[in-house]
């Protein structure tokens, strides 16, 4: 193993290196050395010693990650987690505004790696606002969807969004045309679902303001909006490779200037609803509801009905059963106060914010100020079953009658298990001041808890504001006495990506509801791997999987503190490593590397140390080593896969 070489070539100059296993204490000298003389790779090292309270480090340059958004009129910025080369670890894209967009490879040590592609180029020639990512082709890799405003020198004519299929092979082709994806608009937020459950994605994306006018008081003093907005588009994947723009055909007019959107099953029938968060919803139209009523009729705008039309500044959206009685509730941001309304299991929403304490006051001394609230989520950090909720702030100029304050700290409010929440904000370390935007969530270590990444724009007032990644200290060695599990589904009859499937597990007697969509945050999208704390408890008694309305799967007495897999039809399978016997040596190694306990054929990928796919070769019981002679001497990182593409091991290797 890599880390005993270095324990040999060393012996001082104690440090802690971050892997996927948690902490691990190493003396190392020369291995450093090395990477700091031949690569540009940077490697994380954390100085002191672990944090065990719930708290949050933030670890973004560190980590490699180095990327702020570059704004334009203080609009969009939005990011990704997803596994686009499927080896088992969620990379990272975020969207740049007047830049290029970045995408990160996850390294497996707790690291990523900036990919330079020449493809990215593309996303300079545009002003990105969000991303969106799903299988809309159905070959088993996830693609990306960007929404986008004007172009490069953002002051030139509307463009369209683009389309990045993934070749799967680590690069991705700009398709946006050849889909049928050419509608030019002011493009903020955008959901993948698939509204008539054919198995193909389906795309709706949300507009924003085409003209501003503005409402006047008796004094000449502006005090409301009354602006034209772009129409929404819903691109229907026609499963051939093409797409066709429906939405008036499927009766999904809406008037809004919209920045978010989130596809739900609010009323519980197995199909995609849209909720729409609108900006200026006091003066224009306030958040819509459509309700999915496929195949009898098109959807239904039932916004005032159910009580879901708040008339607010609409940011972004979460969505979680909060209070476990097993139906939906949502968490919409806003300029001002924001709102929580809850489900009475009736089609029927409620506003709590003020009771539950998730308002997201904030003052200055004794003034109080309006907060500036975007991306949002619920996610339970602290592994007690209960969702918590995190808010990113960040002020944009306002106008005189919207009375925002300068210092907006990101949120994290903790949820007491009675209808309240409590903000720990402070004492967890992620109330920064810079501009946050976009906000996503995923367990990018693997180490059991729930890390948390804000994107921020470069109109922030700290000296080093960079988009954010909080790692969550809950559960460094994976050994907390707060105990989880995970589930990623991949759908067959339904769409890949399993979007729009809900999983029930039973606990102790309670059931805990969550649906696969990780989206409705502003302009971003969490990772679709389902996560699940359990407090104190030990085992799962029910795993039920709700694939669609007449597929669901049950299992029973699952284990704990595990990443479960499932295929639709197929068996549950743990995440955990079959192969413990599989080694591979020497290391450093000067021509031929040597594999023991090869039981199946397995593929083998090598990457240089700045994430660059070079070589894909392949071993088995009969052909047991590969030549590296013709390698140059360095660090490498090598993964290895089963038939299944498995991820089996993830090592770095030393080139001598």
């Amino acid at each position: 193993m890599l880390l005993q070489h270095i324990l040999q070539l060393t012996n001082y100059k104690k440090v802690t290196f971050l892997n996927t296993k948690g902490l691990e204490t190493v003396y190392f000298r020369a291995f450093l050395y090395h990477i700091m003389k031949n690569t540009s790779f940077l490697l994380l090292l954390l100085w002191g010693s672990t944090i065990y309270s719930q708290t949050f480090s933030e670890v973004s340059i560190s980590s490699g990650i180095d990327h702020i958004f570059e704004q334009f009129a203080n609009m969009g910025g939005g990011g990704v987690f997803f596994d686009y080369d499927n080896d088992g670890w969620e990379d990272l894209y975020l969207t740049s505004g007047k830049g290029k967009d970045h995408l990160y490879k996850n390294l497996g040590n707790g690291s990523f790696s900036l990919i330079t592609d020449g493809w990215l180029s593309i996303t300079a020639e545009y002003y990105t606002v969000g991303v969106v990512s799903g299988d809309v082709n159905n070959d088993g890799y996830r693609d990306l969807y960007i929404t986008t405003w004007r172009g490069e020198d953002n002051a030139g004519d509307l463009e369209r969004n683009l389309l990045f299929i993934n070749n799967g092979d680590g690069t991705f082709s700009e398709k946006g045309i050849e889909y049928g994806l050419s509608i030019a608009s002011f493009s903020m937020g955008a959901s993948m679902l698939d509204y008539n459950n054919d198995g193909f994605l389906d795309i709706y994306t949300v507009n924003y303001v085409e003209s501003s006018a503005f409402l006047y008081d008796d004094d000449g003093a502006i005090n409301g909006f009354d602006h034209d907005c772009y129409e929404n588009q819903f691109y229907k994947n026609n499963g051939d490779g093409t797409f066709s723009e429906i939405s008036t055909t499927l009766g999904l007019t809406n008037n809004g200037c919209a920045l978010a959107v989130m596809p739900t099953d609010f009323d519980q029938d197995n199909d995609a609803d849209l909720y729409i968060a609108n900006d200026f919803g006091e003066f224009i139209v306030p958040n819509t509801i459509l309700q999915n009523n496929f195949p009898s009729s098109p959807f239904t705008d039932v916004s005032v009905e159910t009580n879901m039309d708040v008339a607010v500044y609409g940011m972004g959206i979460a969505s979680a059963d909060f209070d476990k009685d097993s139906d939906f509730d949502y968490y919409v941001t806003n300029i001002g106060s924001n709102v929580l309304i809850q489900n009475d299991g009736n089609q029927n929403f409620t506003d709590i914010a003020v009771q539950a304490g998730v308002e997201n006051t904030y003052s200055e001394g004794s003034t109080s100020l309006l907060t500036t609230s975007w991306g949002t989520a619920f996610l339970d950090v602290n592994n007690d079953t209960w969702p918590d909720l995190f808010v990113a702030n960040g002020r944009i100029p306002t106008l005189d009658f919207i009375a925002t304050g300068e210092d907006d700290p990101n949120k994290l409010f903790i949820n007491n298990g009675d209808l309240t929440f409590t903000d720990i904000s402070a004492s967890a370390g992620i109330n920064d001041l810079n501009r946050g935007r976009g906000m996503l969530y995923c367990d990018y270590d693997k180490d059991g808890d729930l890390d948390v990444l804000v994107v921020v724009q470069d109109s922030s007032e700290g000296v080093n504001a960079k988009t954010t990644l909080y790692q969550n200290q809950l559960n460094p060695n994976g050994n907390d006495a707060k105990n989880w599990v995970q589930i990623f589904l991949k759908g067959t009859t339904i769409n890949k990506d399993a979007l729009g499937a809900k999983i029930e597990l039973t606990v102790n007697g309670e059931k805990l509801l969550q649906e696969v969509y990780g989206q409705g945050s502003h302009a971003s999208q969490s990772s679709l791997v389902a996560h699940f704390g359990l407090a104190d408890n030990t085992t799962i008694s029910q795993l039920k999987v709700i694939w669609s309305s007449t597929d669901t799967q049950i299992f029973t007495d699952l284990v704990v503190n595990k990443r479960y897999e499932l295929t639709q039809g197929s068996t549950l399978r743990s995440e955990e490593n079959e192969f413990m016997d599989l080694s591979m040596y020497p290391n450093p190694v000067k021509s031929e590397l040597h594999f023991k306990g090869i039981h199946v054929p397995l593929q083998v990928k090598i990457y240089s140390i700045q994430g660059k796919l070079l070589e894909i070769v392949f071993v088995d019981q009969t052909k047991t080593a590969i030549n590296l002679e013709p390698y140059k001497p360095g660090v490498y990182i090598l993964q290895v896969f089963n038939d299944g593409n498995q991820l089996l091991k993830s090592e770095f290797l030393l080139k001598e």
